[in-house]
């Protein structure tokens, strides 16, 4: 087996090449870009621009839901997943993501209504962009598939009880 540092090289340089031929790259880089320069010059956007940028980013939120949908259709099962790893995503998604929140939140100096805030929001449901990330680069796409869907049916609970635990 290759050193540590050999194969951590190996991992950035794909990771890289991955992220400079993914469109989100360019935008992200474009949207920063013309952000810079709007607050340098006071240049606002065009509207042709603003809207068709607007369309686009509304039909994104469909399109994902629709990829998503049609995942989950093909598969044979429910939880695509299986029951024992949707448990540990849940687990982890409701129960250590709220916990590392208040211990950076504690390490930051957050107090208060503020911290308990952080806490509930960390109890939200995931997006679905992290499935389409998956999807697109064949990473466990059924578990963030099972995880989008229970995920929101079991936030509402969990995240009433951090609400109310927290006393919000």
């Amino acid at each position: 087996m290759p050193h540590a540092l050999v194969m951590l090289r190996l991992i950035l340089i794909v990771v890289g090449r991955k992220l400079s031929r993914n469109p989100n790259t360019y935008s992200s880089v474009l949207g920063l870009l013309w952000s810079l320069i709007s607050f340098k010059w006071n240049v606002g956007t065009p509207s042709i621009l603003k809207y068709s940028i607007k369309i686009i980013s509304d039909a994104g939120l469909g399109m994902a839901m629709f990829s998503l949908g049609l995942f989950m259709a093909l598969q044979p099962r429910i939880i695509a997943c299986g029951t024992k790893m949707a448990t540990i995503s849940m687990a982890i998604r409701f129960i250590v993501g709220p916990t590392v929140m208040s211990t950076a939140s504690v390490a930051v100096g957050l107090k208060g209504a503020h911290l308990h805030a952080a806490i509930v929001q960390a109890a939200l449901p995931q997006g679905i962009v992290p499935f389409v990330f998956a999807r697109e680069y064949g990473l466990h796409p059924e578990i963030l598939s099972t995880g989008v869907i229970f995920g929101m049916l079991v936030s509402l609970p969990v995240t009433l009880l951090y609400y109310i635990l927290l006393g919000l």
